[in-house]
């Protein structure tokens, strides 16, 4: 294998670790990092692959204070 080649699949390999990480320690961060990338990407004037990449890259929305208890939502058990 070349040297190139092998230092891409160890940079994909430390991205995808690093993304695991930031997902886990700092979930709002991640969750306002990958908003932002989706909504840059679905600008007017973009590609439409852009626009469908960005798209399927927006993050779920996150349940509201208001939302608890509503049976809306029952992942957080912070109604418990």
């Amino acid at each position: 294998m070349s040297p190139l080649l092998q230092s891409l699949v160890v940079l994909a390999i430390v991205l995808a670790c690093s993304v695991s990480v930031l997902r886990r320690l700092a979930p709002r961060m991640a969750w306002q990092a990958q908003a932002r990338l989706s909504f840059f990407l679905e600008r007017d004037g973009r590609p439409g692959w852009l626009k469908r990449l960005g798209q399927s890259l927006r993050p779920p929305m996150q349940a509201s204070a208001a939302a608890c208890g509503t049976g809306g939502c029952n992942t957080c058990r912070g109604c418990d």
